[in-house]
C-alpha cells in the first residue's frame, strides 16, 4: 500500500551518522504548515548526530487517518489537537508522549495587486470580496481555527456562502498567489513565506481561537528514537528554527 503518494515527501539522507545509529530514517508526519521548517529543523538534528529524517507533509486530518490505518510512521506533528486526538483514539501514539509544543496565529491575506488599501474583518463580507479561501472548515486544523474566529466575531454566517475549502494550508496560500481568490485566512507562518501575498490583517489574540501544534510519538519499533527526536524539537537548536519561522514555543505546564 502506498500510503504517501498524495502528499509531499522530503528526506535527508542518513549521511556521516555514528557508528552504530540505524540507516534508516525516521518518518515524520507534519500538518503542511511545517513543511519548509521541519526539513531544516532535520538538519539541525542529523548535525547532533541524529538519523535522517523523511517528512511527510499533508493535512493534518489526512495524516491522522493515514496514522490510524497503520501507515509506517514514528511521529506526528499535527495542527490541533483535534486531529491528534484521532490518531490517539487508533491506539497507535504513545500517550504520555502528546504535549503541546508551538503555537501560531491567524492573517488574511490578499494577492499583491489587491492591497492597495487596509482591510478589516468586516470587509470580507463585502459584495466584491466574492471568494475567500481557507482549509476545509470541517476538517483541515487552520480553516477550523479560522471558522472559530469568523464566529466569534460574528462574521460567519455572511462569509461562508464565498469560502473556497482547500485540503490544506499551504493550498489556500497557494489559490491566493495565483488570483484565484480575493482573499484568505491562513496562518502567519504560511503567509510568512510568500512574498508575493499581502498580510491585510493579523488576528488579534484576543479575537483568535487558541492555537496549538501537538507532537506525538508513534508506537513501533522505533519508538525510543522517536522519543529522542521529539524532545529535540523543544531544544535550543530546533527552537531557533521555529522561532525564526514565525512559530512560538509552548512553554510546558
Amino acid at each position: 500500500m502506498r500510503w504517501f503518494s498524495c502528499v509531499a515527501v522530503a528526506t535527508l539522507a542518513s549521511a556521516a551518522l555514528p557508528a552504530g545509529a540505524p540507516a534508516q530514517p525516521l518518518t515524520v508526519s507534519v500538518a503542511s504548515s511545517l513543511s519548509d521548517v521541519m526539513a531544516e529543523v532535520g538538519r539541525a538534528w542529523q548535525a547532533q548526530g541524529g538519523p535522517g529524517i523523511t517528512v511527510n507533509a499533508a493535512g493534518s486530518n489526512i495524516l491522522a487517518r493515514q496514522i490510524a490505518q497503520g501507515a509506517p510512521v514514528h511521529v506526528f506533528l499535527s495542527a490541533d489537537r483535534a486531529q491528534m486526538d484521532v490518531a490517539a483514539a487508533s491506539g497507535r501514539l504513545v500517550p504520555d508522549s502528546i504535549h503541546d509544543l508551538l503555537s501560531n496565529t491567524l492573517v488574511v491575506i490578499v494577492p499583491g495587486r489587491r492591497a492597495s488599501q487596509p482591510l478589516q474583518p468586516r470587509d470580507l463580507a463585502r459584495p466584491d470580496v466574492r471568494r475567500v479561501a481557507l482549509g476545509n472548515p470541517d476538517s483541515v486544523p487552520a480553516g477550523v481555527y479560522a471558522r472559530r474566529w469568523l464566529e466569534r466575531i460574528g462574521l460567519w454566517t455572511e462569509v461562508a456562502p464565498k469560502v473556497v475549502p482547500t485540503v490544506t494550508a499551504r493550498a489556500a496560500l497557494a489559490a491566493v498567489r495565483a488570483g484565484r481568490v480575493d482573499a484568505g485566512v491562513v496562518f502567519a507562518t504560511d503567509a510568512k513565506t510568500a512574498p508575493d501575498v499581502v498580510v491585510a490583517y493579523a488576528v488579534p489574540a484576543a479575537d483568535s481561537p487558541l492555537i496549538r501544534y501537538p507532537a506525538a510519538v508513534v508506537r513501533g519499533a522505533r519508538e525510543a528514537e522517536a522519543a529522542r527526536f521529539v524532545r529535540f524539537l523543544s531544544s535550543p537548536a530546533a527552537r531557533g528554527v521555529f522561532e525564526a519561522a514565525g512559530f512560538a514555543m509552548v512553554r510546558p505546564e
